[in-house]
């Protein structure tokens, strides 16, 4: 068996967990032809011309081997974002050429659909959600981290106390739990968010 054929368990893998959605070409460089094609997107099959020379990708070969992420045109006219590794042998000369092709259709649709969602400025909000103290502590909590331009998982105090005050401001505290559920939702302890709540007062 050729020393890339090797790497047919990882072109299967990588199919398997987007089924559908992922082409895998492995090009042998030293014959010229598709070593092996997973889930392919076009009428290609193992043993054709690979039509991938050397020359055609060392101007766009990377530093460490990559090329890409890169668009290209499917034969069907699909959009496809591509990426490729160059695979050498033991003696460093290019053997084969390890390209991923990923339909973007459904992803593209998806973005947009989710854009479409995420658009609450423009969406008025409820009356029933602004008597909620829990929703109101959920709008500042969120609406923070997207200022600040953070994930829940990089809070630190700094931010924290940036967040209580916005609550303080708001009234939260004065309503019945809401000190665990503050607690709960910036995940520090009790003890904790009232000295958060006494140094911002």
């Amino acid at each position: 068996m050729s020393q890339i054929m090797l790497l047919a368990p990882i072109c299967r893998a990588i199919v398997r967990l987007m089924p559908g959605q992922v082409e895998v070409v492995l090009h042998d460089l030293v014959t010229s032809r598709i070593a092996l094609i997973e889930n392919s997107f076009s009428p290609r099959e193992a043993g054709d011309d690979s039509l991938s020379e050397l020359g055609d990708f060392q101007s766009e070969l990377k530093d460490d081997d990559t090329i890409g992420p890169y668009m290209k045109s499917n034969s069907d006219g699909a959009r496809l974002r591509s990426v490729s590794a160059l695979i050498r042998d033991e003696q460093g000369n290019p053997a084969a050429l390890f390209c991923i092709n990923m339909r973007v259709e459904a992803m593209e649709m998806a973005r947009d659909i989710l854009a479409a969602f995420t658009q609450i400025e423009a969406a008025p909000t409820s009356e029933l959600l602004r008597n909620d103290w829990r929703e109101v502590t959920n709008a500042i909590i969120a609406a923070t981290l997207k200022e600040l331009k953070l994930s829940f998982n990089q809070l630190k105090k700094p931010e924290r106390e940036i967040i209580v005050e916005r609550l303080i401001s708001a009234d939260i505290f004065t309503a019945r739990g809401a000190v665990d559920y503050v607690a709960e939702a910036l995940g520090v302890s009790r003890a904790t968010l009232y000295t958060l709540i006494k140094q911002s007062k």
